[in-house]
């Protein structure tokens, strides 16, 4: 549709049980940054895999370029970079496992891809170690 955009990707090795393989994958799965007017904005919707925009207060989210620059350079530098879905006491549901629908408290990252979280249960505290598939934000 003639519209700029930017998909920011980042380099990660998937291993499998027979070989590794250099992908890359979104920094931030499931958003594209466009940049256009309010009128071809509406437009967009009308592609079935656009779903919605971000937005804050009703207003479409606004990016600045600088932010869109620096993105791109930190991208193109030999930087490891990685996006993070959840932070340190953030609450949490969780989505599966024998633990499936209890709620809790993000405690901290255990690796690359768990996190301990803490759940009160019977006026206690525990704290489990949970991939971050199992995981869920909750907005309140």
């Amino acid at each position: 549709m003639g519209v700029s955009s930017f998909l920011p990707l980042q380099k990660v090795i998937r291993v499998w049980n027979d070989r590794k393989k250099k992908l890359e994958v979104p920094l931030f799965p499931s958003y594209i940054f466009i940049y256009t007017s309010a009128v071809e904005r509406y437009q967009l919707l009308t592609i079935d895999v656009l779903i919605r925009y971000v937005t804050f207060e009703g207003k479409p989210a606004t990016i600045s370029s600088t932010v869109i620059d620096s993105l791109k350079k930190m991208l193109v530098s030999d930087v490891e970079v990685s996006s993070e879905s959840f932070i340190a006491g953030m609450p949490v549901k969780i989505n599966d496992g024998p633990f499936i629908g209890a709620e809790g408290i993000l405690i901290r990252k255990n690796g690359k891809a768990r996190f301990v979280v803490q759940i009160d249960a019977l006026q206690r505290t525990v704290s489990v170690d949970f991939p971050a598939s199992s995981l869920g934000p909750i907005y309140k």
